[in-house]
């Protein structure tokens, strides 16, 4: 008998044996309580390994549960106790009505978590009495966490499972607390009363964001500077993260019905968010790419890394976290924005600029409040419960230190903006000093170029004077030159007659009509061409050589290169020096003489003519100084070389006229060259 006892014992079902040896909380009906009771004195705990909220509850009982004494990472405070990015632990515990005729009504609450849910155990079936957490929304809260009622029938003892979830961090114990309306109540009155001072602070810390980030934002508007923008969006960023802080402890009903794992404060993080646009306020402020290209290379490579990071977050809000290991999911979530921040701490301790203090002051606040508790990894006992509101609650302190840090950013954005208005004031003066010295030095400059103007115009008028009077002496020369040439025509032609040669007149006369209408057309213009020059002297010649009986030979030639028709010249400007030729040159001589003409380019812009004879030479034309010589030179030469002064003066050209003395082999006089070098 005492065998089959024994082997009874040995096949019953380990979780019978725990339910049996689990100690009820007893009523006897309705209790009057001044606070909630707690059930772990009374409970057994299991923690699941596999982490898997849809494990069923016939297979959980069947674990091995134990006290909390031998379970010590059921109490909060720190969050690296939980070795899991996800965490799900299992309680028990009964709860005794001993009353003949009360039904016993009481509220299970089951702290801050995620999701927490009841079944009741009832004839070996399992009932769900319902879930609550900070994944499930509801209302009324105590630290913004609602009650599931629980109702016993008089002389009843009911059995509890509840299953307790949380994701990353547990932010409160394992074990809730029974209540009745009354402290359920109060327990809620209570919570508003110490909340408010916390609900205010992180109101007023909301306001003081939005309000810097839309003077920020209003600022960039009115003048594009990029640090003002970078500084709204970090801001803008900053009060997102404090509005989805904030949402599950006061219950602001802002997670969607359709995501409410959203409602955890850390299942959507804005931490690597937060660090790019921090990046992206201090790199701009501080001129790093230009000023520290190298430290600048490692900043980008950490926004990438803090980019990629955020956007895994967001996809992991949706989908579940992608690593089990906690430790690793909270060094990932924090150590890159930490690395990121202590790189941008060397970047403004190794900057020049001005604004050091103000940015130093606000990076070191942010980590000495902010980072300083470790993001809930710590939990302080035996503090006052207004006390424990702000001490035991880690979004205020990081929601503290970015605002004191972003306080004194604003501060820093509004010092550079006196030292842009100061530069700014002394670039005014400067550029006043430099307009008033560049006015001066302009006005003294207008006096001297008017001067200048003055003088130039005194010596314009002048010149156009003398230009004049150039002209006028031109035409009197031309006008001068004109008879004399006639004068000498006329004798030829009375030459003639009086020799009674009617034949040699009427030709010499009929060459005369020619020649004088070419003389009467160039004399009145400035400048004739080329061929009709040559043509007015190749007549001269003609006719002087019927004048000289054929003892006159002459020859006229022209560069084939040029065109005489298009090239001009001074009119009557060779007559005079062929005309010395003959009478000066070879008057003298019995058998006459060779006068030769060759007109040839010397540069593009120049005319080389050269008037050659044959004659006595200018040495024995002075010996025997002929009377009529003597007037022509004295007369014909001396116009021309006037001409030619007055024509450099009046063109501004270098018309140049050289004569050279030709001798034969033994030194004696051979003729005369002239040389004229013309401009055209």
């Amino acid at each position: 008998m005492r065998g089959v006892v024994l082997l009874f014992l040995l096949i019953l079902p380990a979780g019978a044996v725990m339910a049996q040896s689990l100690p009820a909380l007893t009523f006897h009906g309705q209790p009057t309580l001044e606070q909630g009771i707690s059930v772990e004195p009374n409970s057994l705990f299991y923690e699941d390994p596999t982490g898997d909220t849809l494990t069923p509850i016939s297979v959980i009982e069947r674990e091995r549960f134990v006290p909390a004494a031998q379970m010590p990472q059921i109490h909060n405070g720190n969050a690296r106790k939980m070795p899991r990015t996800s965490q799900v632990i299992w309680l028990q515990f009964r709860v005794a009505n001993t009353h003949f005729t009360d039904t016993l009504r009481l509220e299970y609450m089951g702290g801050i978590h995620a999701v927490y849910s009841l079944y009741r155990k009832t004839n070996g079936s399992f009932q769900f009495l319902g879930s609550r957490g900070l994944c499930v929304p509801t209302s009324p809260t105590i630290n913004g966490v609602a009650a599931i009622p629980i109702l016993i029938p008089p002389r009843t003892t009911h059995h509890y499972f509840v299953r307790v979830a949380d994701y990353q961090i547990m932010l409160d114990n394992i074990a809730g607390q029974l209540h009745n309306q009354q402290t359920l109540l109060a327990g809620i009155a209570q919570e508003l009363l110490l909340s408010r001072w916390l609900f205010g602070a992180m109101a007023m810390m909301l306001g003081g964001l939005l309000l810097m980030g839309g003077y920020a934002l209003f600022q960039y508007r009115l003048t594009r500077d990029k640090a003002f923008l970078y500084y709204s969006l970090y801001t803008g960023v900053a009060g997102c993260f404090l509005i989805v802080l904030a949402n599950p402890r006061f219950q602001l009903g802002l997670t969607p019905a359709a995501l409410p794992f959203l409602g955890h404060p850390v299942t959507l993080t804005f931490t690597h968010l937060l660090g790019l646009m921090y990046a992206l306020f201090l790199t701009n402020l501080l001129a790093v790419p230009r000023q520290q290209p190298k430290l600048w290379r490692a900043i980008q490579f950490m926004m990438i890394v803090l980019t990629l990071l955020q956007v895994a977050e967001f996809i992991q809000a949706f989908t579940g976290t992608w690593i089990t290991s906690n430790a690793l999911f909270l060094l990932i979530d924090t150590v890159p924005a930490l690395l990121m921040g202590l790189i941008l701490i060397l970047a403004t301790v190794r900057s020049d600029t001005k604004l050091k203090p103000y940015l130093l002051t606000g990076q070191i606040s942010l980590y000495f409040i902010a980072i300083s508790p470790v993001h809930g990894t710590y939990f302080l006992e035996n503090v006052s419960p207004e006390a424990n509101v702000f001490l035991n609650y880690p979004p205020f302190y990081m929601m503290l230190g970015l605002c004191v840090e972003l306080f004194c950013f604003a501060l820093a954005l509004a010092y550079r903006s006196k030292l842009v208005e100061e530069e700014k004031n002394q670039l005014q003066e400067s550029f006043a000093r430099k307009l008033e010295t560049e006015l001066d030095a302009r006005t003294r400059e207008v006096e001297e170029q008017s001067q200048l103007l003055e003088q130039q115009h005194i010596r314009q008028l002048k010149l156009d004077f003398d230009q004049q009077l150039a002209e006028i002496q031109m035409t009197a020369l031309r006008a001068q030159m004109n008879p004399h040439f006639i004068f000498n025509c006329l004798n030829s032609i009375q030459l003639y007659t009086t020799n009674n040669n009617a034949a040699k007149a009427s030709d010499y006369l009929n060459r005369f009509s020619q020649l004088i209408r070419l003389v009467l057309e160039n004399s009145r213009s400035e400048r004739v061409t080329l061929s009709n020059e040559l043509e007015a002297l190749r007549l001269y010649l003609e006719m002087e050589a019927m004048r000289f009986k054929d003892k006159l030979r002459f020859t006229i030639e022209t560069d084939p290169e040029l065109d005489s028709d298009l090239i001009e010249i001074p009119p009557l400007l060779l007559q005079p020096y062929v005309e010395n030729a003959i009478w000066h040159g070879l008057m003298h001589k019995p058998e006459g003489g060779h006068v030769q003409v060759n007109v040839e380019p010397v540069e593009t812009d120049c005319l080389r003519i050269t008037i050659t004879d044959d004659g006595i030479g200018r040495a024995k034309a002075a010996e025997l100084k002929s009377k009529s010589a003597t007037r022509h030179k004295s007369f014909g030469m001396k116009m021309t070389g006037e001409r030619i002064s007055l024509i450099n003066r009046l063109y501004q050209t270098q018309t140049q006229v050289q004569v050279h003395d030709l001798v034969d082999a033994y030194g004696q006089a051979a003729g005369t060259e002239v040389v004229l070098e013309i401009p055209v």
